[in-house]
């Protein structure tokens, strides 16, 4: 593999024009801002790597999907997930640069989506380019579905998925992205935690009220925060009734793959400016929770007057929006109806839920022999041993792909722990981006060999 390694070294200033091309177009698909023109870009772009393509309808409205296929000498099939959207670059005061121009510095580069995802896009067609250049032919063939509802959570994705399942029939999957540790060792992840969005709105009369009449007159805001109060305990214990039912116990594998994690907890720490973390988790129990414990979070309050200075009013308005990480074995429009009962169980009934969004939860076995190519791929390209965990903490649409496609599925990709994915100043460092690059070459030649 050293000719293809080399010719992804010695064409690094082609590929980063090529991912210029890419982030420079805007898509953001919350506010619906270049969706249709990057989808058409991608499309080109594939194209151009002699791809065979088709711009696919998203379902009930969802924007398009992207489909590519190449045919290798094998039988083999290998599909890549990405997605094309990227996160909304506010606030933009906090940008060093704009966030839709590619600044690129002697280490790194930095722009809206050269981490999520749009680097890996650009990183898994040079690293196509470098064997087709070297080699002739692809040893395996390669599919590419690329999305771009992704970071609004691909609502009906699995209904999308189901009407065009044979054309993605492959034998593995590649995940969009990932990353390397703080030391520098190739990460595998090989599932998603599933999430679910929920509104608590709370309407107490039909108007706000001077805030004297607080003696008899409910608050909507206190009303909220009380029915919040009774979904946790300060020990960090989800109080629903039979949340935690269907939660299985890790395996011995994965078990032991927690126990195999290096000890940066610290690391994260310090780079957050926290003094400790939740009840000062550190070691086993610190990934055990981080990667394989449900949760819920209160993402936002609204409700009231919080401008300058002084309104003494009684608002009759409150809304909460949460989000509840899911792991498998956990149905979203279950732990809804639960979080529902609860809720009246403790005399909130008047408070209205809303069930904004959901995704279950995917795990490809440790055992499962696409782990073992990725790890021997991981070796091949960084020299070190990979740090393969059982799923990473956040989520996505890997359900689909591992339970509807029945596809095993692990992550690979360009990215780093100061990355900022989905924050100001996102950005890639130029050295995890050609070793991405060489992973996926790594994971092609290996997965053809296998």
């Amino acid at each position: 593999m050293e000719d293809v390694y080399r010719y992804i070294e010695e064409h690094l200033p082609a590929t980063l024009e090529e991912l210029r091309r890419l982030v420079e177009q805007p898509s953001v698909s919350a506010q619906n801002v270049g969706i249709q023109e990057t989808a058409s870009l991608v499309v080109q772009m594939l194209r151009e790597h002699g791809f065979e393509t088709r711009l696919l309808n998203g379902h009930k409205g969802n924007f398009p999907v992207v489909y590519g296929e190449l045919r290798g000498a094998s039988p083999k099939t290998l599909l890549f997930y990405n997605h094309y959207d990227v996160q909304p670059p506010e606030p933009l005061e906090l940008w060093t640069t704009p966030p839709f121009k590619l600044a690129a510095y002697d280490e790194y580069v930095r722009a809206r989506g050269v981490s999520d995802n749009k680097g890996d896009i650009v990183a898994r067609l040079a690293a196509i380019k470098a064997i087709k250049a070297t080699r002739g032919e692809l040893p395996v063939s390669i599919k590419f579905f690329i999305e771009g509802d992704e970071e609004v959570g691909s609502p009906h994705l699995e209904e999308f998925t189901r009407e065009h399942g044979p054309l993605f029939q492959a034998d593995a999957c590649l995940w969009e992205g990932g990353e390397v540790n703080w030391g520098g060792q190739p990460v595998i992840q090989l599932g998603l935690k599933g999430i679910m969005c929920l509104d608590l709105d709370v309407e107490t009369a039909d108007r706000d009220a001077h805030s004297s009449m607080a003696t008899v007159v409910p608050n909507a805001i206190w009303r909220l925060v009380w029915a919040l109060s009774t979904l946790k305990d300060r020990e960090e214990n989800i109080l629903v009734e039979g949340f935690y039912d269907s939660v299985a116990a890790p395996t011995a594998e994965e078990t032991a793959a927690l126990d195999a994690i290096p000890p940066e907890e610290d690391k994260l720490r310090e780079s957050m400016g926290l003094k400790a973390f939740l009840q000062n988790l550190s070691g086993r129990e610190f990934w055990r929770r981080h990667y394989l414990a449900p949760t819920i979070n209160v993402c936002g309050i609204i409700g009231g007057y919080t401008g300058e200075g002084s309104k003494t009013v009684l608002p009759h308005l409150a809304k909460a929006k949460l989000d509840v990480r899911l792991v498998p074995n956990i149905e979203p429009e279950d732990i809804a109806a639960k979080i529902r009962r609860h809720l009246d169980r403790h005399g909130f009934s008047d408070v209205k839920l809303t069930l904004m969004e959901g995704e279950k939860a995917a795990r490809t076995p440790m055992s499962s022999p696409w782990v073992r190519v990725m790890r021997e791929a991981a070796r091949d390209v960084y020299g070190l041993e990979p740090v393969v965990i059982p799923n990473m903490a956040g989520s996505g649409p890997m359900y689909c792909f591992t339970d509807i496609l029945g596809l095993p599925v692990a992550t690979s990709g360009v990215g780093y722990p100061e990355c900022r994915m989905h924050a100001p100043d996102e950005n890639i460092r130029l050295a995890d981006f050609v070793k991405g690059t060489k992973m996926v070459a790594a994971v092609i030649d290996r997965f053809a060999r296998s």
